[in-house]
């Protein structure tokens, strides 16, 4: 059992805010909250010169690190007074996206907690810098499905999750509306546009929103029902945009072979879901009824908004919970 009492150092990207999210619930469970986490995603480089340093580093000496050492120079002082103010270890610490804090960082929040967890939750081999950095962990967990076959004794699977706490069952959803939200990435533009026009030919609604600070992005792709947007959507605005929504989409990322929060998002709102990872077949949650599987559902997207949606059974809709979730890897021996 866990003594809900007890002080979790978190470290984590502030990327849509999700941060505050964790650390919001968290505390409402009891946990008193050590935030570690920093802004890494706005860094600039303060010179040519350090620009060329990290070129020379990255491809010469095989060093991925050393831009994540500039960005918390630059960042993340915060975080070592934060840790300099403790007047005692910590019970754990939780590390979502380990690779964002510099080596030497790591070590010292590990120092700092009687017990130290990470989770790679975008996958070992969009970041592969982590590597270095599994073995100062107590327990390491990867994206379910991926990275197993090169380190597979110290890697541990672990599926994403969802907010139960922030379902709103008051908030109807728009009728044919299928939502989609996230950064721009070149690699997935083509799935995006077609889904979109399969979407509108089916007589559903696109409202597709991609993040980018390229505004030369925004004009050279483009499809009716999509908006580009400059500015991150707060996460807990985003749940709400997905509650006001039928229908969820989500799109892989090359590399990425897990699930992506979306897919659990829609477990736990109760809303259907278009995707183009066939891997969600495999799961304990997948019914035909909620789940259109693009480039290999026979079914036409006509007939799938057809079928009404089938309700899941308490325990799966308790397993995907983040409350589950940070039990588990809490009680993990």
């Amino acid at each position: 059992m866990i003594n809900r009492n007890q002080r979790v150092i978190l470290g984590m990207p502030r990327t849509f805010s999700i941060y505050k999210v964790l650390i919001s619930r968290m505390q409402q469970l009891g946990f008193d909250i050590i935030d570690v986490s920093y802004n890494n995603d706005i860094f600039t480089y303060r010179s040519f010169w350090d620009r060329s340093v990290n070129f020379f580093r990255k491809i010469v000496l095989n060093d991925k690190g050393y831009k994540n050492k500039l960005k918390f120079k630059a960042l993340g002082q915060r975080v070592l007074q934060q840790l300099q103010a403790m007047d005692k270890k910590a019970d754990y610490a939780i590390l979502i996206r380990a690779d964002i804090y510099p080596k030497d960082v790591v070590e010292r929040i590990v120092d700092h907690a009687h017990k130290s967890i990470a989770y790679q939750w975008d996958g070992i081999s969009r970041y592969p810098a982590v590597k270095q950095l599994v073995s100062l962990f107590d327990h390491f967990y990867v994206f379910q499905g991926e990275g197993f076959t090169q380190q597979q004794a110290l890697y541990r699977p672990l599926n994403n999750f969802y907010f139960g706490h922030l379902y709103n069952p008051e908030i109807k959803p728009r009728l044919n509306t299928f939502y989609f939200i996230g950064s721009f990435v070149k690699s997935r533009w083509e799935n995006i546009r077609s889904a979109a026009l399969l979407i509108a030919d089916a007589g559903g609604i696109v409202d597709f929103y991609i993040y980018s600070t390229d505004k030369q992005i925004s004009t050279e792709y483009t499809v009716a029902g999509l908006k580009f947007i400059q500015q991150s959507v707060d996460y807990e605005e985003g749940v709400t945009n997905v509650l006001y929504s039928e229908y969820l989409v989500d799109f892989l990322i090359e590399g990425q072979q897990g699930l992506s929060i979306r897919v659990f998002e829609s477990i736990g709102y109760r809303r259907k879901l278009i995707t183009d990872n066939a891997s969600v077949k495999n799961y304990d949650f997948y019914r035909p009824n909620n789940i259109y599987i693009l480039n290999v559902d026979e079914r036409s997207l006509s007939d799938f908004m057809m079928q009404p949606y089938e309700g899941l059974p308490e325990d799966i809709l308790a397993k995907y919970n983040f409350d589950c979730w940070l039990h588990n890897i809490l009680i993990a021996q």
